[in-house]
């Protein structure tokens, strides 16, 4: 075990070194550099230091408020010193280990697993490019449903590394090939059950491997059938109403992108899930409005003194007239890119609608314009347009105030909602 596994000689030794500076600023720091800078080979003291106090630096307190700055220096301190291949390969794969290991512990507090297991996923080669024998630990820790949430997110922060420097090479490179080897695992990961975790760690996994499967789709060319898992758990998300908008409009995106590929798409589905989620985004955000105004009505803030709202100065300190608008610009913005994405995304796939393409087009261009339209003018008013447009049984009519009657002598007495609400 020992010879397979050499960092284990090493497991138990306690950090004499409290904080990265002081490691830094130690004789045998300077030792380790200056032997490895003159092109000698790893030797066993060198990896004692990697190992018990380099890699240490992860998790102790005294780094705490430094992570990034920490893992970036162990990569120029350890590793960029290191002049000969050998020593440099024996180096890298010790850390790989010993950081899945450390990932794993928990012996150490989780933000040092945390630590390590995005250290693992940002170790490089000498070359400068991401070390791809780290690349399947980094899987085996993604899947790991025994680990922490947080550790697996970290770890899938290491794959998509690994797709975005794929999706600068070229087709059939070492390192287009390694990427791609990382779809099984994303196939996983779009398919997790919902009691494996919470629902916010489920969706922004999922979120990012739709995000790091489009990555991969260019580099596959004839094998784009190697995505099907993903496409499958991609429409499995839009046809549940349970999951968030965002993630199944992502799923909608990354169906869309595979239109011209061998994938067989439930087109028509995914365009009626389109329709859908466009009233949807558009209803949220009408109803952050009717919600606000409801408040305000109810509460009589911003009614008596809503004069001081409605009112600004001009450069000139004359009183103007502002429009009050209720829904944050914020708000605005995200629904700007729901109806721009969606529209992206349907007239992709209006190719296979088959006659009604042309119709599915304009329907995308004029969804499009209106998303353009709430994104340069993020008010109530353009939310309001376009579920005017899109959905409009969803429109609140303002309802006066019915004349007073005697309700003996009605003979069909009127039903109003005592909020002025339908």
């Amino acid at each position: 075990m020992l010879v397979l596994n050499p960092s284990v000689l090493y497991a138990q030794a306690e950090p004499k070194f409290s904080r990265l500076s002081l490691l830094e600023a130690s004789s045998e720091m300077k030792a380790y550099q200056k032997d490895l800078i003159s092109g000698m080979n790893l030797t066993e003291k060198h990896k004692r230091l990697l190992l018990n106090e380099g890699l240490a630096q992860l998790f102790l307190d005294g780094n705490r408020l430094e992570r990034l700055q920490v893992r970036q220096r162990l990569q120029k301190i350890f590793f960029d010193s290191i002049s000969d291949p050998a020593a440099y390969k024996s180096a890298r794969d010790l850390a790989v280990t010993k950081l899945e290991t450390l990932a794993r512990s928990n012996k150490i507090s989780i933000n040092g697993s945390i630590n390590a297991a995005l250290f693992l996923g940002e170790l490089k080669e000498k070359t400068g490019q991401l070390v791809q024998t780290a690349t399947e630990p980094l899987s085996r820790l993604v899947t790991d449903e025994s680990i922490t949430p947080a550790v697996r997110i970290a770890a899938l922060l290491g794959l998509g590394s690994r797709t975005k420097e794929a999706r600068e090479s070229t087709k059939g490179s070492p390192i287009a090939v390694n990427a791609v080897s990382i779809i099984p695992t994303l196939g996983k990961i779009i398919m997790l059950p919902a009691e494996q975790l919470p629902a916010v760690a489920r969706d922004w996994m999922q979120a990012r491997t739709l995000s790091y499967a489009s990555d991969l789709l260019p580099l596959l060319g004839d094998d784009s059938k190697n995505l099907i898992e993903i496409s499958n758990g991609a429409v499995v998300i839009i046809k549940d109403p349970t999951r968030s908008i965002d993630l199944r409009i992502r799923s909608i995106v990354f169906l869309s992108l595979l239109a011209d590929t061998d994938i067989v798409l439930p087109a028509s589905e995914i365009m009626t899930v389109t329709d859908k989620l466009v009233r949807e985004s558009l209803r949220e955000a009408y109803g952050t409005i009717q919600d606000k105004k409801f408040e305000e009505e109810i509460t009589g803030i911003g009614i008596q003194g809503g004069g001081d709202e409605m009112m600004g100065f001009d450069p000139m300190g004359t009183p103007i007239e502002i429009e009050k608008n209720y829904l944050p610009i914020t708000a605005s913005f995200r629904a700007s890119w729901r109806l721009v994405t969606l529209a992206d995304s349907m007239n992709r796939l209006a190719g296979q609608m088959n006659d009604d393409k042309e119709t599915y087009k304009k329907n995308a261009e004029r969804l499009r314009a209106f998303g353009v339209k709430i994104y340069e003018e993020p008010k109530d008013a353009s939310i309001t347009s376009a579920i005017e447009e899109f959905d409009p049984e969803s429109i609140v009519l303002d309802i006066e105030d019915p004349e007073t009657t005697d309700p003996e002598n009605e003979a069909s007495p009127k039903k109003f909602s005592p909020f002025k609400l339908q």
